[in-house]
């Protein structure tokens, strides 16, 4: 029987041309995009890809975590899409 505790969202994340970019919770995709102003221009925002980040490192996307926050019993409230995953939803 194991142990492992499932994989968790833990932070909001941007990802651009495989570069993530994170801040710790309670940080929202607004917090880590507008620390990304002085390097990324407004066209490269708009084309990167907002997600999170798990407890066991990796970047995945709105509908990933989605789905890992709700099997990993995080509760994730529905903040009008039942679909993808939005920061608010958890912290």
């Amino acid at each position: 029987m194991s142990t492992a505790s499932p994989e968790r969202i833990v932070a909001a994340a941007i990802q651009y041309e495989g570069v993530t970019f994170s801040l710790p919770q309670p940080a929202r995709h607004a917090q880590v995009m507008h620390s990304l102003d002085l390097l990324m221009t407004p066209e490269q925002m708009a084309s990167a890809c907002q997600g999170f980040i798990t407890s066991e490192g990796r970047f995945v996307n709105r509908v990933q975590a989605r789905q890992i926050a709700f099997i990993a019993g995080q509760d994730p409230k529905t903040t009008g899409n039942a679909i993808h995953l939005f920061s608010e939803d958890l912290w």
